[in-house]
């Protein structure tokens, strides 16, 4: 026995389910992660450029798969919150948040504590524009996700 799913079907699912009303906020979440996103790639390029996968004792081909899975699923995290759900927003607020705190512990005391951090400005925008960039992520998320709270409650 087959189950066909038909547009009806995929709507009702609670995890998937569009907003009717979504694109104001699900348009500047998408346009803000993927600054994010943007930034994740250039200071991903740079860590591998300096050498932190070995700080933490990693090989390139296993952090070059993390990278991709990584970047896999915040694409795909986007391109969910195009449709406005719920799931795609509180995805966004964990990985913002997550990558934020994480950058912001390892780099921020390496960057205040050194006369000349990695390749200069271009590397410390690279990180300071990741935690900004993440911070902002979660921030507009969490907006997405409370305006959606109200219009279904």
């Amino acid at each position: 026995m087959e189950v066909l799913l038909d547009e009806h079907s995929f709507v009702r699912c609670t995890l998937i389910r569009p907003v009717e009303d979504h694109s104001r906020w699900s348009n500047r979440v998408i346009v803000v992660s993927s600054i994010f996103a943007g930034f994740g790639v250039a200071h991903l390029i740079d860590d591998f450029l300096f050498g932190v996968p070995a700080e933490f004792n990693l090989s390139n081909p296993p952090t070059q798969f993390l990278a991709l899975a990584f970047f896999v699923a915040l694409t795909g995290l986007i391109a969910l919150a195009a449709r406005g759900t719920r799931a795609s927003y509180q995805g966004l607020i964990t990985i913002g948040l997550l990558l934020a705190l994480a950058d912001t512990l390892k780099h921020i005391p390496e960057i205040v504590g050194s006369v000349s951090y990695r390749s200069g400005t271009a590397s410390m925008v690279f990180a300071i524009g990741l935690i900004v960039s993440g911070l902002a992520t979660a921030l507009v998320s969490w907006f997405a996700l409370r305006q959606q709270g109200t219009i279904h409650p």
